[in-house]
């Protein structure tokens, strides 16, 4: 397990200490905020969970893992081994923290993301990251062993997980994004992570591919 480690935050609004109880349905509705630091009450996206690899996924992968720079022999040994994968996920701290583990035939990544936003500081639509507030930063590590910072918070009213992994240096330098949320009308049985590369070189597309896992029973 590696442990998520706090860096300088430069946070440029006041921040009010953390709360410890759940926000309620009613205080969650009755706000503008786009950012949060916990999870709707409702929402727990913990469980165990096995990659759905069907054929369509298969595509987006190997189209993600291209634009990633790999070449054509390693995507289609990536792709046969992918049904392989599997997702461990433990929300902890009204949803502050994100623990997960991604298994897979080249071993596991291990890391909890740690994320911030209202209710220890304003985030409506007409506040600006960086002016008028700042995420908490932590470091971990990536997939790839590398040292980067970490930011997360939850959207849509709690129900949506986004995090950044930002400043690595494999694939020519870039950003790491993800959406985690539970997919609408699966009864809590799919979790979807949407993934996203960018690409520090402004000239190069953004990478993406959706991970679906089924829970297991």
């Amino acid at each position: 397990f590696t442990a998520s480690k706090p860096t300088t935050d430069d946070e440029k609004a006041e921040t009010r200490p953390q709360r410890l109880a759940p926000l309620t349905e009613e205080e969650m509705n009755s706000h503008s905020h786009e950012r949060w630091a916990v999870s709707a009450p409702s929402v727990d996206l913990t469980g165990e969970w096995t990659l759905i690899a069907d054929d369509t996924f298969k595509t987006e992968y190997d189209a993600y893992l291209k634009s990633l720079g790999f070449s054509g022999i390693t995507r289609r040994v990536a792709c046969g081994l992918i049904a392989r994968t599997t997702e461990a996920t433990k929300q902890s701290d009204n949803g502050r923290q994100l623990y997960l583990k991604g298994t897979n035939p080249k071993g596991a990544w291990e890391r909890t993301l740690t994320s911030s936003g209202f209710p220890e500081f304003e985030t409506q639509p007409e506040k600006k990251e960086g002016e008028d507030y700042s995420h908490v930063k932590t470091s971990i590590k990536t997939a790839d062993s590398e040292d980067v910072d970490s930011e997360a918070w939850w959207e849509d009213r709690g129900t949506k997980h986004r995090s950044w992994l930002r400043g690595g240096k494999k694939y020519g330098g870039g950003d790491f994004e993800s959406l985690r949320y539970v997919e609408e009308g699966s009864d809590g049985k799919v979790l979807v992570c949407e993934s996203f590369f960018h690409p520090s070189d402004s000239s190069k597309k953004k990478a993406v591919v959706n991970w679906r896992f089924q829970r297991d029973e």
